[in-house]
């Protein structure tokens, strides 16, 4: 397959890397209009470097793209592979509205295009782990929570992509950086419709343009509640880069995690105690995965493991975030999404 790496600065390309080495898989051009990461990209590879994303797609005959970039930039790119019936995968959040991933998720549908969107906990040791549990995902759930505190912003700059402190270009925060996983596992763990939305957020760890905490609630129309805090607050070290737990509580289960594991009780077998298992929550790992199962995916001519349309649900969650935080954190009803 013929791949290319649009916007090669983006703190997530190195985890691609690798994983783009494997035969039958040729890296073909590269482009980045940052200037910071692409040369280097593009040397590893071989491959043709562009300035100019629309240039690449213009020029370049390709299988499959990989999608980065500024998120305000994101609905742009993808139109441009749509409109030349490119396949791709949309690095998250895929947009900073969801009006933009509305009409992404149509045109891909009408055209026919495969897009994948790298929700990763869907291919994580996680769920593995929880349906171990039961030998299915139990979907019974009452709540769960989520904690994500990663680094400092001071990371992006360093990563040639500054522009993820800027809201006129990212769109936000933490929330809208790192909480799309969340929001994204707990509609798929529940299997339901988010119906209320509600959230508070502050800058006051770094004073910066974007928030750099936020807490926020999720609730179904049948009341199971989901709470997902994120940061950009860790002091981060090369052996150590993020706080990272969860708690997971069902009418069967009740899961929660531990150092490098996941601790689950069977409310109906509490004489077997908990059940430890080891778990890789160095979230980074699942990356190469991704590559793999979507070159698969668009090749079988099966649907993503992750669609538009699920990018599109957490984004409805993420305007609603965003309108409850700025009215200090009044809830926001969600209706339907229009088809």
């Amino acid at each position: 397959m013929k791949v290319a790496l649009l916007e090669a600065s983006h703190w997530h390309v190195p985890l691609y890397l690798d994983a783009l080495q494997a035969p039958g898989i040729e890296v073909v051009a590269v482009s980045d209009a940052e200037n910071v990461k692409g040369p280097e990209v593009a040397a590893r590879f071989g491959c043709k470097l562009y300035s100019s994303t629309y240039d690449l797609i213009e020029k370049e005959k390709l299988d499959f793209a990989f999608v980065f970039g500024r998120h305000s930039e994101m609905p742009n790119f993808a139109e441009a592979l749509i409109a030349k019936r490119i396949a791709f995968a949309l690095e998250k959040p895929c947009g900073v509205k969801m009006a933009q991933v509305s009409k992404l998720r149509k045109l891909t549908e009408e055209a026919n295009i495969y897009c994948a969107v790298p929700f990763i906990f869907r291919i994580s040791d996680l769920l593995a782990a929880l349906e171990g549990a039961e030998q299915k995902i139990p979907s019974d759930y009452n709540y769960m929570s989520f904690r994500f505190i990663v680094g400092p912003p001071g990371r992006y700059q360093a990563a040639g992509a500054g522009w993820a402190l800027d809201p006129e270009f990212a769109g936000g925060g933490s929330t809208i950086n790192v909480a799309t996983h969340f929001i994204d596992l707990f509609r798929f763990l529940t299997g339901k419709a988010v119906t209320r939305v509600s959230a508070k957020m502050h800058n006051r760890t770094h004073r910066g343009a974007v928030e750099d905490y936020s807490l926020l609630t999720m609730e179904t129309e049948d009341g199971v509640m989901g709470l997902v805090e994120t940061g950009y607050s860790f002091p981060s070290t090369a052996d150590e880069q993020r706080e990272f737990s969860f708690t997971l509580a069902s009418d069967s289960v009740y899961a929660k995690s531990g150092l490098d594991r996941i601790e689950i009780r069977d409310r109906n077998n509490l004489a077997a105690g908990t059940q430890s298992l080891r778990l890789r929550l160095e979230t980074d790992i699942y990356y190469p995965l991704f590559v793999q199962r979507v070159l698969a995916e668009c090749r079988s001519g099966a649907k993503p493991v992750a669609s538009l349309r699920d990018a599109e649900a957490m984004m409805q969650v993420m305007d609603a975030a965003y309108a409850s935080a700025r009215q200090g954190g009044a809830p926001q009803v969600l209706g339907p999404i229009p088809q």
